[in-house]
């Protein structure tokens, strides 16, 4: 078991995070489905802690890398979502776990910036940056939880800033060096910093600015058309751990157009009904992406397991009982 944990990669935390996102989405639908969703994104964030507590020293030797640094914060962010399936039955436990992940993840953004983009090199700035420094805005998305939209505001607008700060860079980044292949899944998370701006926009503002709103949720339409462009191409690739990026971005970015629709639908404001068709299918999408995704991590899962029980030593003793 041990062995097996070893070997968890670091971005199991974005498949968690996408399953959370995920229930909370479809609670809308179906109560069995936002269960499940968060008993399975339990169950995986579970593997990283089994990694962390048995091989604490290659998660830190990860930490190394700027792409597994900036993914590991979808381990913080998967479990301030995860508060909330639980705050309606534990709130001060609840609340307790959301702080210290809200406050573990400022502290990774300080560190990263120290460690990774204070030794600035372009070809080393990937779409996971955005993760470090926007990711901390489910913060805000989940701030309503517990009474805290205040605190929700200041990380929205803290991590907008940095949005746009980092589109530049990363775009940049993808103009002038190429992407090894196992890395090229992560263009999908262009699609997810907008989007979630503006469900924690959403989330923390009392009288959200329709124009805002709408500019933002037209941008995060744009870019999610822009990664279904490439979507094929990465779904052709192997499987690699960078698979996980598939997951939250269709998720947030169906949440955002769900949420913007409820707010124009509530504020008595015309839109066109096929909005509601394209909200619709983007929930649909984002049901494939994280249920793909899942399956392909757990037939991982399963197959390093058997390698491991095939390659297991025998002890001697074992092998003595064998002979007897």
């Amino acid at each position: 078991m041990r062995e097996f944990l070893a070997k968890v990669p670091i971005p199991t935390g974005g498949v968690a995070l996408g399953l959370a996102a995920l229930g909370i989405l479809l609670k809308q639908f179906s109560m069995a489905a936002y269960i499940a969703c968060g008993i399975s994104a339990a169950l995986m964030l579970s593997l990283l802690l089994g990694r962390l507590f048995v091989d604490a020293s290659s998660v830190r030797k990860d930490f190394d890398n700027p792409i597994l640094a900036s993914v590991s914060a979808t381990f913080l962010m998967a479990l301030m979502q995860l508060t909330t399936y639980v705050a309606p039955f534990a709130y001060v436990p609840a609340l307790l776990v959301w702080s210290v992940a809200v406050l573990l993840h400022a502290v990774l953004i300080v560190w990263f910036t120290m460690r990774h983009l204070m030794q600035f090199q372009l070809k080393n700035v990937y779409p996971t940056y955005f993760i470090c420094y926007v990711g901390i805005v489910v913060a805000s998305v989940s701030s309503p939880t517990y009474g805290l939209e205040t605190l929700g505001q200041f990380i929205f607008w803290f991590g907008f800033v940095a949005y746009i700060a980092l589109l530049v860079l990363v775009t940049a980044r993808y103009i002038k060096h190429p992407v090894e292949e196992g890395a090229r899944p992560l263009f999908c998370i262009y699609t997810a910093p907008m989007s979630l701006s503006l469900a924690g926009y959403l989330a923390v503002e009392p009288t959200p600015n329709a124009a805002f709103v709408c500019a933002l949720a037209v941008l995060a339409q744009v870019l999610l058309v822009v990664v279904l462009a490439r979507l094929p191409h990465f779904l052709r690739l192997k499987f690699y751990p960078s698979y996980a990026a598939m997951t939250f971005p269709f998720v947030i970015t169906a949440t955002a157009l769900d949420r913007t629709l409820t707010l124009l639908a509530n504020s008595g404001a015309a839109f066109p009904a096929v909005l509601h068709l394209l909200a619709y299918a983007e929930v649909v999408l984002a049901c494939v992406m994280v249920l793909y995704v899942f399956v392909r991590y757990i037939a991982e899962f399963v197959r390093v397991a058997r390698y491991e029980i095939a390659h297991k030593p025998v002890s001697a003793a074992s092998a003595l009982d064998c002979v007897e």
